[in-house]
């Protein structure tokens, strides 16, 4: 059942397709399981999926998750990093743009240097996730904002990482292709993280929270205990 919503995205009509069904393709690709996708909020993570391309999945999470008293900071680290800081400038998010430190030393002068100015919310990341240099620098990263409270949304240009690998890293928000050939782009979110989003979106065409709340009508009313 797909539900649609009315867009004028850059000045042209048209619809935005929200998929109320989580992909089934990619939380089997995602877990290495059989696990019932109705069940797949039990890991702690939620899936928003949509008929339309990465971008815009992108630009929904870029609008939708930084607190307006707060900023994001891009890791430079694809020809495509100048673009995603034009996203964040269009909603009226305030980012600076980094070079990928070349060391962990230099990585943690990086973080240590933006946490104590107490205004980046949040850190995002851009690569193939599934290239071993990839998930170095993201490991890294990770280790990194352990020790602080700044949030990682990671911008997968592929496939997207294994479930067990994004929860172990505390990956906040992931944006990925879709892998059902009737889902284009899947959010995948920290439910912890995502019940924070309420209210914050700087579009209501871009509200993840309001997506997200669409993609719970069908869900069974009997719940179990989720993860946190």
């Amino acid at each position: 059942m797909m539900r649609l919503i009315n867009s004028t995205h850059y000045g042209f009509p048209e619809k935005i397709e929200l998929d109320d069904v989580v992909d089934k393709e990619l939380i089997s690709l995602m877990t290495k399981t059989t696990m019932d996708p109705e069940d797949f909020y039990l890991t702690g993570y939620e899936t928003i999926s949509f008929k339309r391309t990465r971008e815009f999945a992108l630009e929904t999470v870029i609008s939708s998750v930084i607190p307006f008293d707060k900023d994001i900071l891009i890791i430079a680290n694809n020809s495509d990093d100048l673009h995603i800081q034009k996203l964040c400038n269009l909603y009226g998010v305030s980012n600076s743009l980094v070079n990928l430190p070349e060391s962990e030393d230099e990585l943690e002068a990086v973080i240590s240097a933006y946490n104590q100015q107490h205004i980046y919310s949040h850190i995002l990341i851009s690569c193939d996730v599934n290239t071993p240099e990839c998930k170095e620098r993201i490991r890294k990263l990770a280790n990194e904002l352990s020790k602080t409270s700044i949030k990682l949304i990671v911008h997968c240009r592929r496939s997207p990482m294994e479930l067990n690998e994004v929860s172990e890293l505390n990956i906040a928000f992931m944006v990925s292709n879709g892998m059902s050939s009737f889902i284009s782009s899947v959010v995948i979110a920290r439910r912890s993280q995502l019940v924070q989003t309420e209210g914050i979106s700087r579009s209501e065409r871009l509200d993840l929270y309001n997506y997200w709340q669409k993609t719970l009508y069908r869900r069974k009313p009997g719940i179990k205990p989720m993860a946190i």
